[in-house]
C-alpha cells in the first residue's frame, strides 16, 4: 500500500504509515531513523518499499547520526526524512540549532513522535519547546489523513523556506488507523550534488552571526504561509466559548461538543502549526470573552494566547491547563475534554452508563493491574539471575545498579530488582563511573542492551575507562533492538532492508575502548555465566561482560517457521516444597504459585522451553516436559 501509485485510493493506514506514504508521495529519496516508540514504523515502512522506488534507507545509530544523515542528503539537493520518538531529538538537537541557520536545499523534514501519558517512554518531552526554540515551522495532525497531506506539505514548504520543517506527531495519531487517500507519486530522482559554500554550510564562530540574521528574516515568510494553510481553521459556531485545540484534542474536542450538544454555542480554531496563525485568532479574540485550550502536553498554545490577548488589550478570559481546567499532565480524551467543557459552560455532563460501570468493574476483578515483565524465557532473566548470584557470592548481594534504557529496564520490577537509576540512552555507563568516582563502596554495575551500547554507550565506556572508574557493565545482547519492534543495529549485521553487512561486534569495540576485562558468555549456561561475572565484579578496573543470546520471541518465531517442536518444562511436585526460589530469585511469568497445594507449576501455554529454571531449582525439581 506504502508503495501503490493510485492517486484517489482510499486503503487503511496507520498513523505512522500515512506519514511513510506522504514522504513516498513528496518524492523522498533519503530515510534516516533510530527506532523508538512510538516512531519506528515509519522507517519500517518506507524501508518495505525503498528498493521499489528507489529510496535509501537506514536504522542509524543513534538520533543524532541520522538527522546528520538527512542533512547531508538535503544540503546536497535531494528530499530526506530523519524520524525519531521525542526524547530522541535530544540527541538531533545539536546538529537542529545549526541546520536552521545553514538552511537547505532540498526538503528537509524531522519528525519527532511525542508520547503524552509517557506509555512508551521515560518522560512526556513536548518538543513543539524545539520548534520555538529553534524558530523553525511545525506541523502538528490531528488525524491519520492530515498526517499524511502535512508529511507531503512540508517537503514542499520546506524547499519554499529553504528550511527543515518539523512534524509532530503523538501516540495517538501514530498508532491510530484509518482510511486515507492516496495521492499522486512523485516519481522525480534529484542527482545528489553539493555547491560549496563555506560561509554557508561552515558554522563556526563569526560565521553563524549573518546565518542567524538571515534565519530571521525569513520568519515573516514563515508567519505568511502558516496564515494560508489550511490545516488551520476557525469553526464558527457560537460565542459563549471559544475553544482551542491542536492535534488529536481537536478530534476529542469535537467528539465532546456532539455528545454535549454545545456544536452551535461555541467556536472552535483548530491549530495545526507553530508558529500560531494569528488572523484567526484574533477573530476568535474579538468574538468571545472565554476562551477554552486543549493541548497536549505543556500550555504553549496557552501563554501565545494569552501573551497576544494582553498585547491586544483583550480582556478575554484565558483557560485550560494553566488554570486548572484541563488537567496539568498527561495525555486527554473525549471523557476530560466533557469533564472540563461541562464545568466551564455549567452544563449538565452526561452519566457514564451504569453497565458501562459494571462492565469496567468487571474487567478490573477479572484483570488486575500487574507491572510489565520480561517475557517467559527471556534471556536477560537468565543474565539478571546469573548477576544477581555473584553479587550475593562477592558482596552478600549489596550492590549498586545503574541502569538504560531497553527490555531490560524492567529489571526495575519485582522480583529482579536490579535497577537502581534509569535516566536516557547510555546513561548507565556514565552515571555508574560518576558513583565510582563519588567513592561509593558498594560494588557499581551498569547494565545496558546492544543497541544502547552501540547508540550510546561507546563515549561513556570510553570515559570510564579513560578516568579509572571501578565498574562492571554489563551488555545485555539479544541480537535485536528488541523492545520496538525487533529493527537491526550493527551489532546484527544486517540493514533496514534486510541485506547483509559488516557486524559490528561488542567486545571488540569494548576491547578497543581500553576496556581490560572483556568477554562474553550465554546466559543459559548459568554456572558458566555466575563465574564470569564474579571475575568481572572482582577486577580492578572496568570491566565488561557481554551476555548474549538471541531474543526468545524471535527464537520461537523461527522455531514455527522451521516446524520445529518446542521442548517445555514442568515441575515435580514430588520434588517441589514450595521453597520459590524459581519465583523469588529469577521470577519467570511462566512459573506461578498454586496456593492450594503450596507448590510452583509452570504455565505451558507461557513456557518457552529455555530450561533456565531447570538449572536454578535447587532441588532439581524442575524437568523438560517433552516437545510442543
Amino acid at each position: 500500500m506504502i508503495g501503490q501509485d493510485k492517486a484517489g485510493e482510499r486503503v487503511l493506514l496507520l498513523g505512522n504509515e500515512a506519514v511513510a506514504r506522504g514522504a513516498v508521495e513528496a518524492g523522498v529519496q533519503v530515510a534516516s531513523s533510530y527506532p523508538g516508540t512510538p516512531s519506528s514504523e515509519i522507517l519500517e515502512a518506507i524501508a518495505s518499499v525503498s528498493r521499489k522506488l528507489g529510496i535509501y534507507a537506514e536504522w542509524s545509530t543513534n538520533e543524532k547520526v541520522a538527522f546528520e544523515v538527512a542533512i547531508g542528503a538535503a544540503i546536497s539537493g535531494v528530499r530526506a526524512i530523519a524520524t525519531m520518538k521525542s526524547v530522541g531529538v535530544n540527541w538531533a538537537a545539536d546538529p537542529l540549532f545549526s541546520i536552521n541557520q545553514t538552511g537547505v536545499v532540498g526538503g528537509l523534514v524531522l519528525v519527532t513522535a511525542d508520547d503524552p501519558g509517557a506509555y512508551a517512554s521515560q518522560n512526556e518531552q513536548d518538543n513543539r519547546f524545539y520548534a520555538l526554540a529553534s524558530e523553525l515551522l511545525m506541523f502538528e495532525p490531528a488525524d491519520v489523513q492530515e498526517a499524511k497531506e502535512m508529511t507531503v506539505k512540508a517537503f514542499d514548504v520546506s524547499e519554499e523556506l529553504e528550511l527543515p520543517v518539523m512534524l509532530r506527531l503523538t501516540a495517538r495519531i501514530c498508532h491510530s488507523r484509518a482510511d486515507v487517500t492516496l495521492g499522486p507519486i512523485r516519481k522525480e530522482r534529484r542527482q545528489a550534488k553539493f555547491n560549496k559554500d563555506p560561509m554557508r554550510w561552515v558554522m563556526m564562530a563569526g560565521r553563524s552571526r549573518p546565518r542567524h540574521k538571515w534565519l530571521h528574516d525569513r520568519l515573516p515568510h514563515v508567519q505568511a504561509i502558516v496564515e494560508t494553510l489550511p490545516f488551520n481553521r476557525l469553526e464558527t459556531g457560537g460565542s459563549e466559548l471559544g475553544l482551542i485545540a491542536s492535534g488529536a484534542s481537536y478530534q476529542y474536542v469535537k467528539e465532546a461538543l456532539r455528545k454535549l450538544k454545545l456544536e452551535d454555542r461555541v467556536s472552535v480554531l483548530k491549530v495545526a502549526t507553530y508558529p500560531i496563525p494569528r488572523a484567526p485568532l484574533k477573530k476568535l479574540l474579538d468574538s468571545v470573552s472565554t476562551v477554552l485550550v486543549f493541548e497536549e502536553v505543556e500550555p504553549i498554545i496557552e501563554q501565545y494566547v494569552k501573551t497576544v490577548a494582553f498585547d491586544q488589550r483583550k480582556t478575554v478570559k484565558i483557560r485550560g491547563r494553566l488554570t486548572g481546567d484541563v488537567q496539568r499532565q498527561w495525555d486527554l480524551n473525549v471523557d476530560l475534554v466533557m469533564d472540563s467543557l461541562s464545568r466551564v459552560m455549567s452544563v449538565q455532563n452526561e452519566p457514564i452508563p451504569i453497565e458501562r460501570q459494571l462492565l469496567v468493574k468487571k474487567a478490573t476483578e477479572t484483570a488486575p493491574p500487574r507491572p510489565l515483565a520480561l517475557c517467559a524465557g527471556c534471556p536477560h532473566a537468565a543474565t539478571y539471575y546469573g548477576l544477581k548470584r555473584a553479587v550475593y557470592k562477592l558482596a552478600k548481594g549489596r550492590a549498586i545498579y545503574s541502569g538504560d534504557i531497553g527490555c531490560y529496564t524492567l529489571g526495575a520490577n519485582v522480583p529482579v530488582d536490579m535497577q537502581d537509576t534509569n535516566y536516557c540512552m547510555g546513561a548507565s555507563i556514565g552515571v555508574g563511573c560518576g558513583f565510582s568516582q563519588a567513592g561509593v563502596k558498594e560494588p557499581i554495575v551498569a547494565t545496558i542492551g546492544d543497541s544502547t551500547f552501540l547508540h550510546a554507550g561507546i563515549p561513556a565506556l570510553i570515559n570510564a575507562v579513560y578516568n579509572r572508574a571501578h565498574m562492571t557493565v554489563v551488555v545485555f545482547d539479544n541480537r535485536a533492538t528488541a523492545m520496538t519492534g525487533f529493527q537491526p543495529h550493527p551489532g546484527t549485521g544486517v540493514t533496514a532492508t534486510g541485506e547483509k553487512t559488516t557486524e559490528i561486534l561488542i567486545e571488540d569495540v569494548a576491547k578497543a575502548c581500553g576496556a581490560g576485562f572483556v568477554e562474553v558468555v550465554d546466559p543459559h549456561r548459568l554456572e558458566e555465566t555466575i563465574a564470569v561475572m564474579h571475575r568481572g565484579l572482582s577486577y580492578d578496573g572496568v570491566s565488561v561482560i557481554i551476555s548474549r543470546s538471541q531474543c526468545v520471541r524471535d527464537v520461537l518465531r523461527e522455531a514455527r517457521r522451521k516446524g520445529v517442536a518446542t521442548e517445555l518444562c514442568e515441575v515435580d511436585w514430588e520434588k517441589c516444597n514450595g521453597c520459590k526460589v524459581c519465583i523469588n530469585m529469577f521470577g519467570c511469568p511462566a512459573l506461578t504459585w498454586k496456593d492450594n497445594e503450596k507448590k510452583v507449576e509452570i504455565d505451558q501455554v507461557l513456557c518457552a522451553g529455555c530450561g533456565v529454571c531447570v538449572q536454578v531449582c535447587p532441588l532439581k525439581a524442575i524437568h523438560p516436559a517433552g516437545a510442543q
